[in-house]
């Protein structure tokens, strides 16, 4: 089931991300990112345990994921794929786009078996001095 994040779910959260990123978003970024105006956030809950989320932006006919991550466990096993879904179906949007580290083959693979593509490399985004690969996206 995908629903709407909220603060209640801000402690699941941030287990998940935690144990994903290098440089893991703080309790802060995620209470601010379910109040700026702009934002379309979601979680996915499994067996009625928080397994993923999703935060992004839409603006105006565009959606920009800012944070995906689904627990360790639960990884490979489609919970990425349904909330990205979730988010063309939900927000309709025309354009979707993410950056990703080149290092997260995982993620890699799922972007460009889901039908994004390449757009761009920003040198040496991440902490860990990895490159960002940007995606997009175009919904028809």
């Amino acid at each position: 089931m995908i629903i709407k994040a909220n603060s209640n779910h801000i402690d699941c959260i941030l287990e998940i991300e935690n144990s994903s990123y290098v440089r893991p978003w703080t309790r802060e970024s995620f209470l601010n990112e379910l109040d700026n105006g702009i934002s379309s956030n979601w979680v996915y809950i499994s067996e009625s345990k928080l397994i993923g989320y999703l935060f992004g932006w839409k603006v105006e006919s565009e959606f920009h994921i800012n944070n995906i991550a689904t627990h360790i466990k639960h990884r490979r096993l489609g919970v990425a794929k349904k909330m990205i879904d979730n988010v063309i179906f939900k927000i309709i949007p025309k354009k979707i786009f993410l950056e990703v580290s080149n290092v997260n083959d995982g993620a890699l693979l799922l972007y460009e078996n889901l039908g994004f593509k390449r757009s761009g490399i920003r040198k040496k985004y991440y902490s860990d001095n990895s490159d960002a690969i940007m995606y997009k996206m175009e919904i028809k």
